[in-house]
């Protein structure tokens, strides 16, 4: 599992080299061979135990590269108001947790949200006293959409101890009324330490009893590997899922600010651990996100003088990408505005030298805006883009602003003519974490609604390409290139079982597959109902 240097995209497996075989052959939890059913019936021992895919699809296990899997957990179980269509039916889903929680003392906190008032009929920024009219004696904590603003009742912000008089932190804001008094809503570097510090506690139920269940949702749609992101609490739930026998799934596990000085003081590396559980990067941030404008750009926002948030300084993020690498841990920081990519590129430009002695794979996580300059640096400098295909056709309806500037939004094709390393994931709940869905909008980039019409057509990519970025690539995104994401003899047996030939399909139907059986480490650990 140690960081290996050196990659061309020339040597990068495609989906396509291999997409029908007829049987795969297996010892323990490794392929042995694939190829013809007859060949490999001849080949294999007496004994050995046969399954029929019923004449099914084969592909590689799909890969997650950015999914924030206890958030994800917890959202099957929280109010999700990532339908509702104004603030009236997100208070109507609020309800039932509110009265669930009246009647169980053990519900401390309501957590949860998703809500977006980007898509309700009046976009208005919902504040403490709607809540306080639903839930004015439970704390209650609703992340947006996009988990970067949160919105609390007056209840929460006084269990938080959070009042007028609290400062705005660094990179992030505590909105107020006109009258100075706290609205409710916290934004950036205001609401993550709100965030993290709720989901790692037992306000509302312990998450190594939920990730089962979310690892059950994402074998479902075919994902055997994740990349997740959130806070070391996952990480530790992990292991006790582990040794109680219940993992199914392969993790490698994104590193917090907040923890990394003990990581490091315990000489953890990126690439400790093994096939199941693994060592990655330090997240950090730069910037927010697209929906509320708090991305930070080079240009300001349409009408404005405000070009986002730089939730982190230069000098600060130089700091802690330098001493993350001395340590031998990559570094993957959050650059959704294409100033924020440049001051990321700038920082690994920086700290260049030292992740080579350690062979460290940098990453830039969303890359959604790119300055065209900048493409052929990430290929320079070896940096992966870490990129979730499904925000781009989620998000055509608020890219205008995008007209008549210099960069590259979404610039999946512009980013592989260059040979930058890629590798796609979700940011689920952000969306559905289902990759179909993800190769789907890589290859269309078009909105639900208007399948027909393509936007930036120039920077679609191919479907065994999209496919190649979900499994192969996230493998190598996680110095595991040799271990996972293809079908060939010595491979981990990580592959599913699909109910088409996806390259034999119209684009526009990917989105549509249905995963019949997921296979991990050669056993059946999901098989679809009929």
């Amino acid at each position: 599992m140690n960081p290996a240097a050196g990659w061309t995209p020339q040597n990068a497996w495609h989906a396509s080299d291999t997409p029908h075989p007829d049987a795969i052959l297996t010892s323990h939890d490794r392929i042995v061979a694939v190829g013809d059913d007859q060949e490999l019936k001849d080949l294999a021992p007496l004994g050995t135990e046969h399954t029929d895919m019923e004449n099914r699809s084969v592909l590689p296990g799909l890969g997650d590269a950015h999914i924030h899997s206890a958030i994800y957990a917890r959202s099957l179980f929280e109010p999700d108001m990532r339908n509702c269509r104004s603030l009236e039916e997100a208070l109507d889903v609020l309800k039932p947790y509110v009265a669930k929680a009246r009647e169980d003392e053990s519900i401390t906190w309501i957590f949860g949200g998703q809500w977006n008032v980007n898509i309700w009929d009046k976009p208005v920024v919902p504040d403490r006293k709607a809540l306080d009219s639903v839930s004015p004696d439970i704390p209650v904590a609703l992340g947006s959409m996009d988990w970067h603003t949160l919105w609390l009742n007056s209840k929460a912000l006084e269990e938080l101890g959070l009042d007028r008089d609290v400062p705005n932190p660094n990179g992030g804001t505590y909105v107020r009324d006109e009258h100075g008094e706290l609205t409710g809503i916290l934004r950036e570097a205001a609401a993550i330490p709100v965030r993290d510090g709720l989901m790692q506690s037992d306000v509302s139920g312990h998450i190594d009893d939920m990730l089962p269940h979310g690892q059950r949702e994402l074998l479902k749609r075919g994902i055997t590997s994740i990349h997740d992101i959130d806070g070391a609490d996952c990480l530790y739930a992990y292991q006790k899922i582990r040794e109680r026998g219940e993992l199914d799934i392969r993790i490698h596990k994104v590193l917090r600010q907040e923890q990394i000085l003990d990581f490091i003081s315990r000489g953890i590396r990126t690439g400790s651990g093994d096939e199941w559980i693994s060592i990655g990067p330090l997240k950090l941030f730069t910037d927010g996100a697209l929906g509320s404008h708090t991305a930070h750009m080079s240009e300001p926002w349409p009408g404005t003088h405000d070009h986002g948030v730089a939730v982190i300084s230069r000098e600060e993020l130089d700091h802690w990408t330098h001493k993350a690498a001395a340590a031998g841990i990559a570094s993957a920081v959050h650059a959704v505005g294409d100033q924020a990519v440049t001051d990321v590129l700038d920082s690994f430009e920086a700290n260049r030298t030292i992740a080579q002695v350690f062979g460290l794979r940098q990453r830039v996580e969303h890359a959604q805006y790119i300055k065209r300059d900048d493409i052929l640096r990430f290929q320079q400098l070896g940096v992966t883009a870490s990129m979730q295909p499904l925000h781009c056709p989620e998000e055509i309806p608020m890219n205008d602003f995008v007209e008549g500037r210099d960069m590259v939004a979404y610039g999946w094709n512009s980013l592989r003519a260059a040979g930058t390393p890629m590798a796609f994931g979700s940011d689920g709940p952000v969306v559905d974490p289902n990759p179909f869905f993800g190769i789907h909008a890589a290859v269309c980039r078009s909105e639900p609604e208007k399948p027909a019409n393509r936007w930036q057509p120039e920077e679609s990519i191919g479907l065994p390409e999209a496919l190649y970025y979900y499994t192969h690539a996230v493998a190598r995104a996680s110095y595991e290139e040799n271990l996972k994401g293809c079908l060939a003899p010595g491979m981990l047996a990580d592959f599913i079982a699909v109910d088409r030939d996806v390259f034999a399909e119209d684009a526009q139907a990917v989105k549509d597959t249905v995963v019949e059986a997921t296979v991990v480490g050669a056993q059946i650990r999901y098989q679809r109902e009929r």
